[in-house]
């Protein structure tokens, strides 16, 4: 099991915690902070072969790309250039088949810091999965803040009493038309996926 896959387990066991009103908000701390499916297709259609892509992911090796490409470029008078091209061009279509993975975690990283922000827990503490359960497989910390409390978004204090936005309504004697305020099936229960 890699990071991408707790990650996105404890993302989902936290949101299972949220109200609806703060699932909707971090949905568009998702929208507002992942990186856009487009921007990430468009570069890598038209300046991938430079790198552009894993730039904008901050992945590994994008500077190495972008020097290769441009070391092929200089040295193409001298056959040599040509390799250094071709092994660029076959890794800017070998990259096309993680950009989708990179965006979801991309996405998965967001609703975590997201979560964290809103709350002001941490997603370990809402989901109650830490990563030691899942056979010492070594894992990132994405909130790239110190093991503390955030604060939440509003700088209100954070308290256990529910507030007047928390509390379900009283359920009426017609059960067809009860329906508890926690209960989500929209868009926002899957954060990896892009709103369409």
């Amino acid at each position: 099991m890699n990071n991408v896959d707790i990650l996105e387990q404890q993302v989902f066991a936290a949101r299972k915690k949220l109200s609806t009103q703060e699932q909707l908000m971090v949905n568009d701390y998702v929208e507002n902070n992942a990186v856009s499916p487009v921007a990430a297709w468009l570069l890598w259609v038209f300046l991938g072969q430079f790198g552009a892509h894993r730039f904008l992911f901050k992945k590994p090796y994008a500077a190495l790309m972008l020097t290769l490409e441009i070391i092929g470029w200089v040295t193409i008078f001298f056959i040599i250039g040509l390799g250094f091209l071709s092994a660029v061009w076959i890794w800017w279509i070998v990259d096309a088949f993680s950009i989708q993975s990179w965006i979801k975690e991309s996405r998965l990283k967001a609703a975590y810091k997201g979560i964290t922000q809103i709350t002001g827990k941490s997603v370990e503490e809402l989901s109650g999965i830490n990563y030691a359960s899942f056979n010492g497989a070594s894992f990132v910390n994405y909130s790239n803040q110190p093991q503390q409390p955030a604060q939440p978004i509003n700088n209100q204090p954070v308290n256990n009493q529910p507030s007047s936005a928390n509390v379900e309504p009283q359920q009426s004697s017609d059960s067809s038309s009860a329906q508890s305020v926690n209960d989500t099936d929209g868009d926002f229960t899957d954060f990896s996926k892009p709103k369409e």
